[in-house]
């Protein structure tokens, strides 16, 4: 039997909804679709009668979900600088999905422009130049109001996606104090700042050589690629109350499409999703939102899973078990809600508690392939396999 213990005593804030990021993969994907079939796309993505996405996440330049690698600019004055190579698929979906929905945008690069950069390269993890900080921040603010004109307003930058990590796609390494410096630097921009960006394994020691007496940012972003850590999450949200915490990226690594192995990558997500917002996480963005049966595409080959697959021969798509089970929760713990911590001590289960005006109300999914008990209070609820309830709490 699973004990449930729901913290009235921690309120955990609002919940500020989900998202995904429209990588240039998605909107290459995207495009293959008839328009009947895009509206149909952007409904079960964005309507209330689908998952509700309230954000999304966007890449300054290329990234490894890209057709080839890209720069905006090749010149250190930047008297080259466009954003033309956007117009052809990116800018066209953004537009679409922004006549529907006004959404927060969070915008991070992979990778300064190589003119900056210590090799001349943007992939392995190349170092930008200290004395062109300055300078970077400039080539930033030309692509925030190149955005701005074509209506895309952003509202959050990561500095620097997973800023530890030398990939064989663009990627740039930073440290702690380099981090700290870039916000410093960058906090003038506009947008508000999260930093991090990267994975959650060390988060507590993470946000200490952060978020210390820095009032130059709002939060932090994490990845979830080497785990979940509710442990490191809850240490951090106890130190810092007051900083953002998102969920910024999360996707499953690829196979050939078969419901049943995909629905296991659905109790991951449901698992990491659900353990975050009970650690105090606002917000909470997949990756690719729409990729072939292949898993891209990718200009350098890292094949991954997307929530929705796209089947152009039939100018069609597939909602999968991970798309299924993330509007199943987003029924059942819509934006907006109120938080409430809940404690459990099982992996089988995962549960979040939200304030309503009929009372306090539990969520629980059921992560396994038996039918699972669990009890809150004198009550005891049964729940069937991969199943999510909500029930008011006595």
């Amino acid at each position: 039997m699973i004990k449930i213990k729901i913290r009235e005593d921690l309120p955990l804030g609002k919940w500020l909804g989900m998202g995904g990021a429209i990588t240039e993969a998605t909107a290459y994907n995207f495009a293959k679709l008839s328009a009947k079939k895009q509206r149909e796309l952007l409904d079960a993505y964005y309507g209330k009668n689908g998952l509700d996405y309230r954000w999304g996440r966007i890449s300054v330049g290329s990234n490894d979900f890209c057709l080839k690698p890209f720069e905006y600019t090749r010149r250190r004055d930047f008297a080259d600088f466009s954003i033309n190579h956007d117009r052809e698929w990116l800018l066209p979906m953004l537009r679409e999905i922004t006549k529907k929905k006004d959404l927060t945008f969070i915008a991070a690069p992979w990778s300064p422009p190589s003119c900056l950069k210590f090799l001349r390269m943007r992939r392995f993890g190349s170092l930008l130049k200290p004395w062109y900080f300055k300078r970077y921040a400039d080539y930033l603010k030309l692509w925030l109001e190149a955005y701005a004109k074509e209506g895309i307003a952003i509202d959050y930058l990561s500095p620097q996606n997973e800023p530890h990590a030398r990939q064989i796609w663009e990627s740039c390494r930073y440290s702690f104090r380099a981090q700290r410096k870039l916000a410093k630097v960058f906090s003038s921009l506009g947008p508000k700042l999260l930093l991090w960006d990267h994975n959650k394994k060390h988060l507590a020691d993470v946000a200490d050589k952060l978020l210390t007496n820095n009032k130059d940012v709002a939060g932090i972003c994490f990845h979830w690629y080497d785990g979940t850590h509710p442990d490191q999450m809850w240490q951090v949200r106890q130190k810092y109350p007051n900083a953002m915490m998102v969920s910024s990226e999360m996707c499953c690594g690829f196979s050939p499409y078969d419901e049943q192995e995909w629905q296991n990558d659905a109790r991951l997500y449901l698992r990491e999703l659900m353990a975050d917002i009970n650690c105090g996480t606002c917000a909470w963005l997949d990756w690719n939102m729409l990729l072939s049966y292949r898993g891209g595409p990718s200009y350098c080959a890292n094949y991954v899973k997307s929530p929705v697959i796209l089947n152009e021969a039939e100018d069609s798509f597939i909602l999968t078990p991970i798309y299924v089970a993330l509007k199943n929760f987003a029924k059942a713990f819509p934006a907006g809600s109120e938080i409430i911590r809940c404690e459990y001590d099982s992996e089988d289960i995962a549960a979040v508690a939200r304030k309503t005006k009929r009372g306090l109300e539990i969520v629980i999914a059921n992560l396994t392939d038996k039918t699972q008990k669990v009890t809150i209070g004198s009550k005891t609820i049964e729940i069937a396999t991969d199943k999510i309830i909500k029930q008011l709490v006595d």
